[in-house]
């Protein structure tokens, strides 16, 4: 009886661990989006879009295109913050204080999702890397 119960106990693990989100599945094949940032003493606004083929676009309207090792890090960085399950804001009540605001928006797959949050709000830390992953893979594009 023990036997039995211990394989059903884990033929019913192992199922349930293939139903659960597959998060390469959006981040192997093609992703777009944008990173708009706003805010801080300068009253900086600016956007970054990134198409699927690896070309972005900065803020002035120059284009570049994302290296293979940053778009692999941008790649991790969505995977690690889970991306497509996040809130869709992370803000809080009082927004003072010249900080930077960063509405993030990507698509792979069938997924897309868009993020808003502001310097040290509670948010996952993963999704400030994220951000930021995003934010030195359009630089480096762009040469900035």
């Amino acid at each position: 009886m023990t036997r039995r119960l211990l394989a059903l106990l884990v033929i019913t693990t192992l199922s349930l661990s293939a139903c659960g989100d597959d998060t390469t599945a959006t981040t192997d094949g093609p992703i777009s989006g944008s990173l708009h940032m706003s805010g801080g003493l300068e009253g900086l606004d600016e956007t970054w879009s990134l198409v699927t083929d690896g070309t972005i676009t900065g803020p002035a309207g120059e284009t570049g295109q994302i290296s293979e090792s940053d778009l692999a890090t941008v790649r991790a960085a969505i995977a690690a913050a889970d991306f497509f399950d996040l809130d869709p804001e992370y803000m809080p009540e009082d927004i003072c204080c010249d900080r930077f605001i960063y509405v993030l928006t990507l698509s792979g797959g069938d997924q897309t999702n868009t993020v808003t949050t502001i310097d040290a709000a509670d948010a996952p830390e993963s999704l400030f890397r994220l951000i930021g992953a995003f934010r030195t893979a359009a630089m480096n594009a762009l040469g900035s």
